[in-house]
């Protein structure tokens, strides 16, 4: 089993991920995190001194080597649903989990979050609000594509979101 958390910055894939792997008795992955530990620098910096095309590739890289994985729970990046050829792989053996939230519950957590600068770089050149909206509604359409399960984040302890997700998933019988 395979369970594949996607979803916008700042929506709750690792807090919940983690959550949902001990619900599970799974190991929890963050592809962000991996991708971090196999380049040896932050986000940050792979895109200061290669640019988003390079951190991309390795995205793209490191969801190829997910696809042959089983029995985790994995939270992408918020633009991995980019890859399509490598979201279909994975959609093909895993539950996929749209957590999803709203433009200004988003701006509030990015706001508030201290590794906002470290792990989450500006992706345009936009003010933040701005840059929320115009990428929301370019993911969006890729998020729902994918997604067995859509769940809204914005008011919801991770606790009760895990919690939703798993019942959901035992009702569905992805979980035997």
């Amino acid at each position: 089993m395979k369970i594949i958390l996607i979803g916008f910055r700042a929506t709750g894939k690792t807090t919940v991920g983690k959550k949902l792997a001990e619900l599970l008795s799974l190991p929890f992955l963050d592809l962000d995190e991996y991708i971090v530990k196999k380049a040896g620098k932050t986000i940050s910096e792979i895109v200061e001194e290669k640019g988003w095309p390079a951190f991309r590739e390795l995205e793209k890289e490191a969801l190829f080597e997910m696809s042959k994985k089983d029995n985790l729970v994995l939270a992408l990046g918020g633009g991995a649903v980019m890859h399509a050829d490598e979201m279909d792989l994975i959609k093909a053996n895993s539950s996929v989990i749209w957590l999803k939230s709203h433009p200004e519950i988003i701006l509030k957590r990015l706001s508030e979050d201290e590794k906002t600068c470290a792990f989450r770089p500006a992706l345009t050149d936009k003010d933040l609000a701005e840059e929320i909206s115009l990428l929301l509604s370019k993911r969006e359409p890729l998020y729902e594509k994918y997604a067995d399960l859509t769940v809204e984040t914005d008011h919801k302890a991770p606790q009760e979101i895990a919690e939703e997700i798993f019942f959901s998933l035992k009702q569905s019988r992805a979980l035997n």
